[in-house]
């Protein structure tokens, strides 16, 4: 009686931590004036996450594919009217020259010096350059051409983005917004939630030179939040054993029922707060994948190659 005494207390307890995690609403804060950090974290991740990053990576997302000209965007070329065809060529072969200079040199499997984009400074310089050659320059050398073709594939290559997200974190806040849904039905926290969802998913989105070097360094890890969760699957297949007067050996089936209880419930608590931290770990993710690589509506003053070819 005492062993199922505390296991109903157990339960109770848990399910109590469960109804208050759920709540949205603000809740006072305790006469000793301590700062609730989980609801400092879903705030911090909703009005950060949703509505300062998540139009900055929706935008870098769009917008960091090189300018291809086509005859959709044909209006976008301007090409700079007091500049020969010669001198075009010219300037092309400056920044193509300079972005050579930028890039990180490395040697192939063949034994043949190459150079490729590393950082986030070097892509939105090739980027930058690229799209000016592209724009503004329209070269007519075919051998600058070609250069420039070539350091378009590097950088479609390098700067392609793969998902390293937790599959985790988007069952667990789907099923939240589920939740909330079936509860409460269609509320402005549910459209916020989901906008957050979207942007844990794109904040995720990682560059290849990234997850390169993130690779190097952490190596070919799972992560931690699927090995938490994956182990409290694991826990609930563990068997145990009785053993009467007699000696006789068998299944204790009471306790591993109450084993799975408790672990279900510790697992529905797990995807509950995981669910309501998606934006929050959305913001890291952006600071850790966007950090050096986003881009802003924003045009720079004055000419790109004056500022950034001449000057310098």
């Amino acid at each position: 009686m005492r062993k199922n005494s505390l296991l109903v207390v157990f339960i109770l307890l848990l399910f109590s931590c469960l109804t208050i995690y759920a709540q949205v609403e603000p809740t006072e804060t305790s006469s000793g004036g301590g700062i609730d950090w989980f609801e400092l974290i879903i705030i911090t991740g909703y009005l950060l996450g949703v509505f300062i990053l998540l139009p900055i990576v929706v935008y870098t997302n769009l917008k960091e594919k090189l300018f291809s000209p086509t005859n959709e965007n044909s209006e976008e070329v301007q090409i700079i009217e007091n500049l020969s065809e010669e001198e075009r060529n010219n300037r092309a072969v400056s920044i193509l020259e300079k972005i050579e200079e930028k890039l990180t040199p490395f040697t192939a499997d063949n034994g043949e010096n190459m150079i490729t984009i590393t950082s986030g400074k070097q892509a939105r310089f090739v980027k930058e350059g690229l799209d000016y050659i592209n724009k503004q320059l329209v070269p007519t050398n075919a051998d600058v051409i070609a250069r420039v073709e070539e350091f378009s594939t590097v950088y479609a290559d390098r700067t392609q983005r793969a998902f390293t997200g937790s599959n985790w974190v988007i069952g667990c806040s789907l099923g939240v917004g589920i939740l909330f849904f079936m509860t409460a039905g269609i509320s402005t926290f549910i459209f916020i939630h989901f906008l957050g969802l979207v942007f844990y998913f794109l904040s995720s989105r990682t560059t290849m030179y990234t997850l390169e070097k993130r690779m190097k360094i952490l190596g070919r890890s799972g992560g931690m939040i699927s090995s938490i969760l994956s182990g409290l699957f694991i826990g609930n297949g563990v068997k145990y054993y009785v053993k009467n007067s007699s000696g006789y050996v068998s299944r204790d089936w009471e306790t591993e029922g109450q084993m799975a209880i408790i672990g279900l419930v510790i697992l529905l608590i797990a995807a509950m707060i995981l669910g309501f931290f998606a934006a929050f770990l959305g913001v890291i993710n952006a600071l850790l994948n966007y950090s050096t690589s986003y881009l802003l509506p924003i045009k720079p003053k004055g000419d790109w190659f004056e500022t950034n070819i001449s000057l310098s």
